[in-house]
């Protein structure tokens, strides 16, 4: 996750350093598809850090390929967003908001089994903030 918030970080840097507009990617995806798509590859890489039997480059394709893009576009489009710093913020408003009901959810459901529910990065602090 961390690896994934430092290059959207890293784009965000570059396209905000040039003078020229980011070029609008052939297929351009809405801002719904593309909080989507950051979605899941949020969750993916959750689940490839907390050890859930993901392993190697090929999960990022499964998104990809349910999306019906490839990895070029999704740079392509995230750049784009990344250089319209407004969109993009709505964009990740919408997977951080997706990711903390999400978060809700699986601690109510853990509360119900009994379970104790580890503590959340959203509230250690450690959730990447776009401001």
């Amino acid at each position: 996750m961390k690896r994934v918030a430092f290059l959207l970080g890293l784009m965000v840097l570059l396209a905000s350093c040039k003078d020229q507009v980011v070029e609008k990617p052939e297929k351009l995806l809405d801002e719904g598809t593309m909080a989507n798509v950051l979605y899941d590859l949020a969750v993916i890489e959750a689940m490839k850090s907390r050890d859930q039997g993901l392993t190697g480059n090929s999960t990022p394709q499964y998104v990809y390929k349910k999306y019906g893009i490839d990895s070029l576009q999704f740079v392509q489009n995230n750049q784009y967003y990344a250089a319209e710093i407004a969109k993009y913020k709505k964009i990740y408003d919408k997977v951080n908001e997706r990711l903390e009901n999400e978060r809700k959810v699986a601690d109510s459901l853990a509360r119900k089994n009994g379970e104790t529910a580890a503590p959340s990065s959203a509230s250690a602090g450690n959730t990447p903030q776009i401001q």
